[in-house]
């Protein structure tokens, strides 16, 4: 019995240390099968593969939302997004990258989250839209399956913040208040 335990426990290990932790590096991500959603002339969208390395730290405050395929991953975040466009930071000063976790949906529901996040990146063509067909980034990034999380990248590239679950008001108000800071350091 002992030795049962002591096996979970070791399985458990590399989930714990993937969690992100403030002022630690990204790990990095790629995605080949799908990855970012592009439009092109047509406004046709097309399929290109991303990377954690496209994130331009440097000109802009990264907001990198991961999510479930499912409706209350995203019921979940809305409350953010809500007030960080109601915010209006300048759009050359922070950039959102959402990649949705396309391994975690609702049983037949692929095609209809493919449907909605094209739907997304024509309505909002400024933001990163990225599709995680094998839900490597909640292996890479340890977050737990079904829900949302977010992560704010310094311009280091280094991790300001990251929660896994969903944001009460007070952590929403100190995001938006710790992207303004950063906002204001690229002025």
């Amino acid at each position: 019995m002992p030795r049962i335990i002591a096996l979970l426990f070791a399985a458990l290990l590399p989930l714990s240390a993937a969690a992100l932790q403030k002022g630690d590096a990204l790990p990095e991500l790629y995605l080949t099968e799908k990855g970012e959603l592009t439009l092109d002339a047509e406004q046709e969208i097309v399929y290109v593969p991303w990377s954690t390395e496209n994130l331009d730290t440097q000109g802009q405050v990264q907001i990198i939302q991961y999510m479930a395929a499912r409706p209350s991953a995203e019921k979940a975040i809305r409350p953010f997004t809500d007030k960080l466009e109601e915010t209006a930071y300048p759009v050359e000063l922070h950039h959102v990258t959402t990649v949705v976790n396309l391994d975690d949906v609702t049983f037949g529901a692929t095609s209809w989250a493919l449907s909605e996040l094209e739907k997304n990146k024509r309505d909002y063509p400024m933001s990163t839209m990225v599709a995680d067909m094998e839900g490597k980034g909640l292996k890479t990034w340890g977050f737990k399956p079904k829900g949302s999380a977010l992560v704010i990248l310094d311009a280091d590239g280094k991790i300001l913040y990251a929660k896994d679950g969903k944001l009460n008001k007070s952590e929403i108000d100190a995001v938006i208040s710790l992207i303004g800071e950063e906002v204001g350091k690229r002025r």
